[in-house]
């Protein structure tokens, strides 16, 4: 009975920044927990190859969209892709996002910076959110997986509109999950910093170790038993939450 509540089975989902990192992740293990993807980013080549790899190692039917979420066709794009392909979908992960690519103090920044951070945070998954969320209807737990980060819950130095933008996702994370209850939980997924290994990829990575009880950084993977849980029949209860997995990080 445990092992079925956390199963994916019959459920299609769409997994935004999905040919790398987390969000690759995240769809690796729905994949194996029974689901069928629609998997959404940039870079065509990275995405198709991960694409045939989950093909071939689940069996389970992926397809693709190679967009960036922030252009105003792509929401439209995903739906009529969905609406060929399956009846409806029954989770949407919003994982795709934008750094911002400056670092430096928040009154220092140009507003081509926030412009990028907001339209890719924020404005992006507001817009997958009221596009898609019309496909769950009549399809029994259905949810949304925002993915947030530590900055939008305390200051991180240099990377403020970053943190901004994260912290109306969370906001927006809370809002829907009123306003979509009963039919759709909302919830957030907040990683800690990651790398393929878990081991620090830079000088950065070095300087955050002692914030960590854990010793380390995480990896990809162990971000996705959270999404799968949220996903899930065993989150049947859960909305307009945060689920952390940063390695005991106190942000």
């Amino acid at each position: 009975m445990t092992d079925r509540m956390f199963r994916l089975d019959g459920k299609v989902a769409v997994v935004t920044g999905a040919s790398q990192g987390i969000g690759a992740a995240i769809a690796q293990a729905f994949a194996e927990a029974g689901a069928d993807l629609l998997l959404v980013a940039r870079r065509h080549g990275a995405l198709t190859e991960f694409a045939d790899k989950l093909r071939a190692g689940t069996g389970r039917q992926v397809v693709t969209v190679v967009a960036d979420v922030t252009a105003g066709d792509t929401p439209t794009l995903i739906a009529e892709r969905a609406r060929a392909t399956w009846s409806g979908i029954d989770v949407l992960v919003n994982n795709a996002y934008s750094s911002g690519g400056v670092l430096g103090p928040v009154l220092d920044l140009e507003d081509t910076v926030w412009d990028d951070v907001l339209a890719a945070n924020v404005i992006a998954p507001f817009r997958l959110c009221r596009e898609l969320v019309p496909l769950m209807a009549g399809r029994s737990g259905s949810s949304v997986i925002n993915v947030v980060s530590g900055s939008g819950f305390l200051p991180s130095p240099g990377i403020g509109a970053y943190g901004v933008s994260k912290a109306a996702l969370w906001m927006l994370t809370r809002q829907l999950a009123g306003e979509l209850a009963p039919d759709v939980r909302v919830n957030a997924l907040c990683p800690g910093t990651v790398s393929p290994d878990g081991e620090p990829a830079h000088q950065a990575h070095v300087d955050l170790l002692s914030l960590v009880p854990m010793g380390r950084l995480g990896r990809p993977k162990e971000m996705a038993g959270a999404a799968v849980y949220l996903a899930s029949s065993a989150a049947s209860y859960t909305t307009g939450e945060v689920v952390f997995v940063n390695g005991g990080r106190p942000w």
